[in-house]
C-alpha cells in the first residue's frame, strides 16, 4: 500500500506539471513488489543493470535516462546489504532529467540513526515496518508502512476525509 501509494504520488506531481511520462527504472537487485507496483500504478519498467560490484551501473543509468522517465525506486542499502555508494551521482541523473527518487525503505533499518534518505536526494520513502520496525510480515504489516515525502510532494498526500451523517 506504501509503496503503491508513492507511484501514485509521483504520478500526480508529473501530471500537475503537464508531464506523461512512461518508464521508472529499477534496479536488477530490486525486490519483486518494486516492479509490480511500477506495472499496477501504470508504468513500463526500465531495468538497470548491476556493476560488478552489485551495485547500480552508472553507466548503464545514464543510458536510460530521459524525459520519458518518471523516475527511480531503488532500495538503500540495496536488496544485497551493499550501500549505493554513488547515490549522489545516481539522484543527481536522475533530477536532471527532472524525474524523482523513490526510496524502497525495506532495508531502513540499516540507515536509522545515521543519515537521512533526503541528504541521499530521495524524493519518497515508505518505511517497511517489517524490517524496521519488527512487525509481522503479512497481514497488513509492512506494506501499511507510513511514507515520507520532500517539501514539493507534500501537497499531494492523502488526507483523511470526514463525513457528517445526517
Amino acid at each position: 500500500q506504501g509503496e503503491l501509494l508513492g507511484i501514485f504520488l509521483m504520478t500526480k506531481y508529473l501530471e500537475n506539471k503537464g508531464e506523461y511520462r512512461k518508464y521508472i527504472l529499477v534496479p536488477d537487485t530490486a525486490h519483486g513488489t518494486n516492479f509490480a507496483s511500477c506495472v499496477i500504478g501504470g508504468y513500463e519498467v526500465r531495468i538497470l543493470k548491476s556493476d560488478n560490484r552489485g551495485r547500480v551501473d552508472i553507466a548503464d543509468l545514464k543510458s536510460k535516462l530521459d524525459k520519458e522517465v518518471a523516475g527511480l525506486i531503488l532500495t538503500q542499502p540495496n536488496t544485497l546489504g551493499l550501500f549505493e555508494d554513488q547515490i549522489e551521482e545516481i539522484a543527481k541523473s536522475v533530477h536532471d532529467i527532472g524525474g524523482l527518487m523513490y526510496m524502497d525503505g525495506a532495508n531502513l533499518n540499516a540507515l536509522v540513526g545515521l543519515c537521512k534518505p533526503a541528504d541521499m536526494g530521495f524524493d519518497i520513502v515508505h518505511i517497511n515496518l517489517h524490517k524496521t520496525f519488527s512487525t509481522p510480515h503479512g497481514g497488513g504489516g509492512p506494506g501499511a508502512g507510513p511514507l515520507a515525502v520532500s517539501e514539493k510532494l507534500k501537497e499531494y498526500l492523502p488526507t483523511p476525509k470526514v463525513r457528517k451523517n445526517k
